[in-house]
């Protein structure tokens, strides 16, 4: 799941941590489902050091 033209990387292995992380945070934080897309951001964001893209942010809060 690399994306080097888009300006970040991310491996399958670090995704599915990430989506892992999010899972938890969320029930654990009892987030609002419309703050999912922000901390789903955030967190890939916090993993590769650049912006995601919608597709895997999509991929992330399961829409």
């Amino acid at each position: 799941m690399d994306h080097d033209e888009e300006g970040y990387s991310i491996n399958a292995l670090d995704f599915d941590v990430v989506c892992e992380t999010f899972r938890r945070s969320v029930r654990e934080l009892n987030l609002a489902e419309e703050h999912w897309v922000d901390h789903a951001k955030a967190l890939l964001r916090e993993f590769t050091d650049s912006a995601p893209d919608d597709d895997m942010i999509s991929r992330i809060v399961g829409r």
